[in-house]
């Protein structure tokens, strides 16, 4: 299977999930245990690794800064996390009491009464605190990934 064709396969993915799908399809073919080739099977890993580590799923009539691109790409692995682009802003909640030292390094702060981290740049200070809801239907929201919903949540002790 030539480059092209392996990334063909990659191409009408919308979300991570789907990329894991088709990785998982097209590695039980190129498999050399499974009839493919060493070449093509490590192939379709660089594809794959440079998929997950540079693209983010957007549909085509969004258009995202690529800055923003890159930093959502280094907080994309996370789990448990939802990360949203609301306006030029990046948004990011849930379980990210484990990540908020990398959050800090990448230039995210913390929004106190949205109990959530926000990156972008601030023009100005708003004196009035405006709630997520109004944020999003002013600005425009794109949820990049929404946090792991099938994973148990840890136990406390």
């Amino acid at each position: 299977m030539l480059e092209e064709e392996i990334k063909e396969k990659f191409e009408n993915v919308v979300n991570l999930d789907e990329a894991k799908k088709v990785y998982k399809e097209l590695a039980k073919k190129l498999h050399p245990d499974a009839g493919g080739s060493n070449e093509e099977f490590k192939l379709l890993g660089i594809i794959y690794r440079s998929i997950i580590e540079n693209k983010i799923f957007f549909s085509n009539d969004v258009k995202i800064d690529i800055h923003l691109e890159k930093i959502i790409s280094k907080i994309l692995h996370f789990e448990n996390i939802t990360i949203e682009v609301v306006g030029s802003w990046i948004w990011v909640s849930g379980d990210t009491i484990n990540i908020k030292e990398t959050l800090k390094e990448l230039g995210f702060k913390w929004a106190k009464q949205k109990k959530m981290w926000y990156f972008g740049e601030s023009k100005k200070r708003c004196t009035k605190p405006k709630s997520m809801d109004y944020i999003k239907s002013k600005y425009g929201c794109q949820t990049v990934r929404t946090k792991n919903e099938n994973q148990k949540p840890p136990i406390k002790a």
